[in-house]
């Protein structure tokens, strides 16, 4: 019998702040938890918090029933190297990009993964995440990895040949709109507004705006014209957007963030 419900390898900021939803949502306890982490600040900080650390990757994998690997797609190579001959039957989830169910199994065999793809806001408990499983694992097993993901934020289920597809849309979207709001604040600034005052309105504007999209119940064409005035100041701005091919690039940033998810999948076969 496994002696931990649950293990991560990895502690960094996005397994920490999953770590964090767990324990603040009641979902599991601090002894029903294994960590493993090779960073020895990290390490420290969870002992003295009272989480149990492990000796090494394999003890983790043997001892837990459900292991996260909160990783960078980069490491899994080593990580590869390290299990080759070991054979587990934990149920594997996986938070990095462009690592297939096919990839895990072909590293832990043929044993159950859910592929995991949350983004950012994690940190304050405002993540998106979207979750696709293989055949293996059964609905009440994916229930609780859901339910793990939910402690930070909402979630989404899949299919995993659109999980590429999907990441312009939760995983790389915060840096697009923290891109966007910077144009705004910076035109603030340039205008003779402190920057304090430009944060706070384009953030709570951007807040405000997601909320009514979500909640008006209207397609977002009609938001926008609600916002308009004909010959006002909104769609003279419009109009500069449209004339620069504003979709048009948002479109080809998008795809290029896709094809580059492809291009790092093919890397860390």
């Amino acid at each position: 019998m496994k002696k931990y419900k649950l293990g991560f390898l990895g502690a960094g900021k996005m397994g920490s702040s999953i770590l964090n939803g767990v324990i603040s949502s009641k979902i599991y306890k601090k002894e029903e938890i294994l960590i493993y982490d090779t960073n020895e600040m990290i390490k420290n900080i969870f002992k003295d918090q009272g989480f149990t650390f492990s000796s090494d990757e394999i003890n983790l994998f043997k001892q837990s029933e459900i292991v996260i690997l909160a990783i960078k797609p980069q490491m899994f190579n080593a990580l590869k190297e390290k299990i080759k001959d070991e054979k587990f039957d934990c149920l594997v989830v996986s938070i990095a990009a462009g690592i297939t169910i096919s990839r895990l199994k072909e590293m832990f065999g043929n044993i159950k993964c859910i592929r995991v793809m949350p983004n950012t806001p994690a940190l304050i408990g405002k993540a998106t995440t979207v979750l696709t499983k293989d055949d293996l694992v059964n609905d009440d097993e994916f229930a609780v990895v859901e339910k793990i993901f939910q402690s930070i934020g909402v979630t989404s289920v899949i299919t995993e040949d659109k999980m590429n597809e999907i990441i312009p849309l939760n995983g790389s979207m915060p840096a697009y709109l923290y891109y966007f709001a910077e144009a705004f604040i910076e035109n603030g600034v340039k205008n003779g507004i402190d920057i304090e005052t430009c944060k706070t309105l384009v953030v709570n504007s951007i807040i405000g705006s997601a909320e009514m999209i979500l909640k008006a119940n209207k397609p977002t064409g009609e938001l926008i014209k609600d916002v308009c005035s004909p010959g006002g100041t909104t769609l003279a701005g419009l109009d500069v957007l449209k004339e620069n091919d504003f979709k048009e690039t948002i479109d080809k940033a998008a795809d290029a963030c896709i094809k580059r998810a492809y291009e790092l999948a093919n890397i860390n076969k």
